[in-house]
């Protein structure tokens, strides 16, 4: 593992299926490690779609193109062949559940998000350290797998994935602002650190990811900013650790982007039925 930096894409491996017949699935448990400044893996695929889903604390799972946020009872679909690899923050528990194509209903093509409820993740953990019959293994599988294709309720509106532009000239500038959404200094500042031109910048984010700069920059903020207020941070704490000089800055803008106060919601999430049953 190494720590975080850019990531070889290039240099992505194949690894070979982890399935056997007649089961239906496998499970890979990792917890995160030192300050979750490492990739649980370098970037690799599998032959099969994997289902990438969080346990406890929270995930990052690195795409090429994108990078998604997982909170515990949250996971995404990975179709087969899709290089990808992850980031634990620390004391979180990441499980990655692979499966074969044809046990989904559908063709899976692209990523797509899935709510893991809480009874799936407890019984896709208990068989990937139980012994039990072979016959009775592959129902419970089964039914697991009918449980986890079931349409996604809507819920409040949060940031999830993190677009990522691919131009590497501006890879050493993403991944500083990943690393630390809430360092003050100004665009110019960063573009100056990293040796680039407002103009370049410019131009590979509105190519790539169709925004500005500061438009993904607030967004990432954003997303820190949800995560901080579910676990109970004070609004104003959450304000400065994003970068913003005051409450009232950041409550603007955390109201542009969801369309709630922080307050009301940390009160709406935290009082929430699925919130309670995902809480760890």
């Amino acid at each position: 593992m190494n720590r975080m930096g850019p990531i070889d894409w290039g240099a992505s491996v194949a690894r070979p299926s982890s399935l056997s017949a007649p089961f239906l699935m496998a499970t890979g448990v990792l917890t995160g490690a030192g300050k979750g400044e490492r990739l649980v893996a370098p970037p690799h695929s599998h032959p099969e779609p994997m289902l990438a889903w969080c346990y406890r604390g929270t995930v990052w799972v690195h795409l090429e193109d994108s990078i998604w946020r997982l909170a515990p009872g949250e996971g995404i679909w990975l179709p087969a062949h899709t290089p990808h690899t992850a980031r634990h923050e620390r004391d979180s528990v990441g499980c990655y559940t692979n499966v074969p194509d044809s046990e989904l209903a559908e063709p899976l093509r692209e990523v797509r998000r899935v709510r893991v409820q809480r009874a799936v993740q407890e019984m896709l953990l208990h068989l990937g350290v139980n012994d039990m019959d072979q016959d009775l293994r592959v129902r419970i599988q089964g039914v697991l797998l009918d449980m986890l294709q079931q349409p996604v309720p809507e819920e409040p509106a949060e940031v999830s994935e993190i677009p990522v532009p691919v131009d590497e000239r501006v890879r050493p500038l993403v991944d500083a602002v990943l690393a630390a959404p809430g360092d003050v200094r100004t665009a110019r500042d960063l573009f100056a650190q990293h040796g680039l031109h407002e103009r370049t910048v410019l131009r590979v984010f509105v190519s790539d990811i169709g925004m500005s700069f500061g438009q993904w920059r607030t967004g990432v903020r954003m997303t820190m900013a949800a995560r901080l207020l579910v676990a109970g941070t004070p609004v104003g704490a959450v304000g400065s650790k994003c970068g913003y000089h005051s409450t009232s800055a950041f409550s603007a803008a955390f109201k542009e982007r969801f369309g709630v106060t922080p307050t009301q919601y940390a009160s709406r999430t935290q009082s929430a039925d699925a919130h309670r049953a995902y809480w760890r």
